[in-house]
């Protein structure tokens, strides 16, 4: 009988660590991809220097002068409440980018690569060291995260957006793992490379006045971004002057090589 419990007891630990193996073994070997496509093989190779449509040697500099109809009274692009100002979005970047030469395909952003295992249940994406915002500071998971949860919470279109993952944590120094609540879906890592980036220091902290920021409400504050261009100056409701920022994380990336030329829109 003793050996008989023996031989079990050895079994089922030759069954746990081929269990444990397994399952690390299959986390090792997952692809990161450098882009994402729901219609076949993204038309970018891991390796390419820049998109087809480009010149990645363009000038810099000069001066653009547009309309919008309409008016602003928020600088605030993410919350349900106010008009935004036209253009603001060129403050923020996401974790992938679209490339407008083909449908549905998105390339790596502030995320190098996304993970994803062949159920589609979770995406984990890996975040570029070298992404900052406009002061500075790195983007970091913690950042990710709460886009993710504050997005939600201040905007029903984003609720409904993200409605799908029930769980954002960070997995490593540079890595963020979203969780599906089905699976089979291949569109969901896709949606989440969307997603925009805010700081999550700056809007826990305080405006000027020594007002709490709140992501929820409107404000003519600029706010802390980490895309090509920042808001230079403006008239609420009259106008906004956008500047290229010119030592700009990602501007030699090959999703931004060639792109957003102008110095002042």
């Amino acid at each position: 009988m003793r050996s008989i419990a023996l031989a079990n007891g050895l079994a089922a630990l030759a069954a746990l660590l081929l269990a444990t193996f397994t399952t690390s073994a299959s986390a090792a070997d997952a692809v990161c991809h450098h882009a994402v496509s729901l219609v076949g093989t993204p038309k970018m190779a891991a390796d390419f220097k820049h998109f087809d449509w480009v010149n990645p040697d363009a000038p810099k500099g000069g001066t653009v002068r547009q309309f919008a109809e309409g008016t602003f009274d928020t600088l605030n692009p993410f919350s349900d409440k106010g008009v935004k100002a036209a253009g603001i979005d060129m403050t923020f970047d996401s974790l992938m980018a679209p490339n407008p030469d083909e449908p549905s395909t998105n390339y790596g952003l502030i995320a190098e690569c996304v993970s994803y295992p062949e159920d589609y249940s979770s995406a984990t994406f890996k975040l570029r060291p070298e992404a900052k915002f406009h002061d500075g500071s790195p983007i970091t998971p913690d950042d990710v995260v709460f886009s993710l949860n504050e997005l939600k919470r201040v905007n029903a279109m984003y609720a409904f957006y993200y409605k799908n993952v029930v769980k954002a944590e960070k997995t490593g120094d540079h890595e963020v793992t979203f969780t599906f609540d089905s699976k089979n879906n291949r569109e969901l890592p896709m949606i989440m490379g969307e997603l925009s980036v805010v700081s999550k220091a700056y809007w826990e902290g305080t405006e000027a006045n020594g007002e709490k920021r709140d992501l929820a409400k409107t404000t003519v504050e600029p706010p802390l971004g980490n895309g090509p261009y920042k808001v230079k100056s403006f008239e609420t409701g009259r106008k906004i002057t956008f500047e290229r920022v010119a030592d700009y994380w990602g501007k030699d990336l090959p999703v931004m090589r060639g792109q957003f030329n102008i110095d002042t829109i």
